[in-house]
């Protein structure tokens, strides 16, 4: 039996499923639009009368130099607290912004600038161009603070800690210059010190250990001697002696690293009493173990600078390290001139150059 197909019938059903697609077509570019509106205009209508009530005429508009992004964070924390400027918010980083945000906003931190400002003040640096500084907001920590370091091309890295509200230097080490050796000495009165500075402390700049009979100067003197003392190794006999300042668990330290008779030794030294905190050594191989097998840092760095054509005035963030690589004891020399950052490995028993990388 045929069946008869209505051909009226089947047009109308095309037609309909055709107008159902377009409807369908048109609902979803509708919600679409909607979409888009609630996140870009909807935004900006809700953000628009705290925006009004900054300019003047009740004009919604945007403070010069501030990009829309970071206005948006301002208005953010201004929503939670609607003492503080928009200027003076302005003129913080967005990483600050984000974290005033997420503690609520209780005033205005005093900026990366001015906690820079104070930390120089507080180590006497201010007027030393040989100084750089980093710093890193901490507003979520507490108490609030910035953590401030700063870098000396001889002295080497310094940290502080300053409130980030009332801009007062709670940790780090005062007066840095007042403890420094003075650069113009004659080299006699070195000769009748009865001591002598090993290559790597000429290098890096730290005060030399006085004779045995004299009681040592400074923090870092102190440290340099508990450590020896503890080691039983003389000073003449240490070879790549650095003592650098640090922290641990909010307590003021030395690190204290050298190599003698065979051995590698790293030393925590309390700033405050002089006391061995904490003490690791490991038996290694290489000439400058022994005594009298490297170059020394200075010879290292002069041939680094030889190296980049730069002169040593020049330099500037200068830093050191004694590192084995492939079996080979190298000098890692890190400094920057002229807008580069220059890293250089220096072969530690020769003075050949074994690697050199610049970058902006």
């Amino acid at each position: 039996m045929n069946e008869h197909i209505n051909p009226e019938k089947t047009g109308s059903e095309k037609k309909l499923t055709r107008w159902l697609l377009i409807a369908t077509l048109a609902l979803l570019v509708l919600v679409l639009c909607l979409q888009l509106w609630q996140i870009f205009g909807g935004e900006r209508g809700a953000r628009s009368p705290a925006r009004q009530a900054d300019s003047p005429g009740g004009a919604a508009t945007v403070q010069d130099g501030v990009s829309p992004g970071k206005a948006a964070m301002i208005e953010d924390v201004r929503s939670l607290n609607g003492s503080l400027a928009f200027d003076d918010l302005a003129a913080l980083s967005a990483e600050e912004l984000e974290q005033l945000w997420e503690t609520g906003a209780p005033g205005l931190p005093v900026g990366l600038s001015a906690a820079a400002y104070a930390a120089e003040a507080y180590a006497g640096t201010l007027e030393a161009d040989s100084v750089t500084w980093s710093v890193d907001p901490e507003l979520d920590e507490s108490p609030a603070h910035y953590d401030v370091e700063l870098h000396h091309i001889t002295l080497g890295d310094f940290e502080y800690k300053v409130d980030a509200y009332t801009g007062e230097v709670f940790e780090g080490k005062a007066n840095l210059f007042q403890e420094a050796p003075p650069t113009d000495a004659p080299a006699e009165e070195s000769a009748s010190a009865g001591t002598s500075a090993p290559p790597s402390q000429a290098a890096s700049g730290k005060p030399s250990q006085p004779a045995s009979e004299e009681k040592p100067s400074s923090g870092e003197e102190v440290a340099k001697a508990a450590a020896l003392a503890h080691a039983g190794v003389k000073e003449a006999d240490a070879v790549g002696l650095v003592v650098e300042q640090d922290w641990e668990d909010g307590a003021q330290i030395y690190d204290v690293s050298f190599y003698a008779g065979g051995l590698e030794y790293d030393y925590e030294v309390d700033a405050a009493t002089g006391a061995v905190l904490k003490m690791e050594q490991e038996w290694v191989q290489h000439p400058g173990a022994q005594g009298g097998g490297f170059i020394g840092e200075e010879a290292a760095k002069q041939a680094a600078l030889a190296h980049a054509g730069v002169s040593a005035a020049e330099a500037g963030y200068f830093t050191w390290e004694v590192d084995e690589d492939d079996g080979i004891w190298v000098y890692e020399i890190k400094f920057r001139s002229g807008g580069l950052e220059y890293e250089y490995e220096i072969n530690a028993a020769t003075g050949d150059v074994l690697k050199a990388e610049q970058d902006r």
